[in-house]
């Protein structure tokens, strides 16, 4: 497996890749330590237990040091419950970056480019905006057979409207929420741990709950001793 990208859902189209980052565990540690204007050349027992104290007692300004940044791709559904980390989160101000694919500026030229899940989920009877269980396999199987049906409608009604002149920016309007776009996200390591935190949680919807697993696969090898210290610790909410 390619250390650099995952494919979260599995259908060989849904995909995050870390393009990029800046700053590792030592990063941490010496932003912690420049009131004191000392810095670690080498990462040392003291300095890891310095991780985990902050990590603790909720010092997590150092975390936002390290910086990483992300290209996606994923159903527009799951784009939107993402897109919430960037307007609603006071751990962002300007730590996060975000530029979205425009489906006014390019066209779908695949309709296979749609999210499909490949087994449903039963509506949960306790939480409203949760599911739990599966269907039967002959109900999944007419479900996925309903789902496909009418993405495949979805993008039949888009390219005839392309087709008769009407623009990409209106155009889009049919297309439903299933459909793939991508975006890149630069974040810095507390607002990603914030993001995993939420949507790995109790509740938190499957598909985008993959995505979280796969950014914390993409981003332990790099932070090792701050993963480590954020799970130990994250019941505290610091984060």
């Amino acid at each position: 497996m390619n250390s650099n990208y995952r494919d979260p859902l599995g259908d060989g189209k849904s995909r995050i890749e870390l393009i990029g980052h800046l700053g590792d565990d030592l990063t941490i540690v010496n932003d912690a330590r420049a009131s004191f204007e000392k810095t670690s050349s080498v990462l040392t027992e003291k300095d890891i237990r310095l991780i985990h104290y902050l990590a603790a007692h909720n010092h997590t300004s150092p975390f936002r040091g390290v910086v990483f940044k992300f290209k996606v791709k994923a159903p527009l559904f799951v784009c939107r419950q993402w897109w919430k980390h960037v307007i609603a989160s006071n751990h962002n101000d300007e730590q996060l970056g975000w530029n979205e694919k425009s489906f006014r500026y390019v066209a779908i030229d695949d309709s296979d480019e749609f999210y499909i899940p490949k087994v449903f989920r039963k509506q949960s009877a306790s939480n409203k905006q949760a599911t739990e269980g599966f269907l039967p396999a002959e109900d999944n199987e007419k479900a996925i057979a309903i789902y496909e049906k009418q993405c495949r409608a979805s993008y039949e009604a888009y390219r005839q409207l392309l087709a008769l002149g009407v623009g990409r920016e209106q155009a889009r309007g049919v297309l439903v929420p299933s459909v793939y776009t991508s975006w890149v996200w630069t974040a810095s390591l507390q607002a990603v741990l914030h993001f995993i935190d939420l949507r790995m949680g109790e509740g938190a919807q499957t598909e985008i709950a993959a995505y979280a697993q796969a950014i914390l696969e993409l981003i332990k090898p790099i932070v090792p001793h701050a993963v480590e210290a954020w799970s130990n610790h994250r019941n505290h909410r610091g984060f």
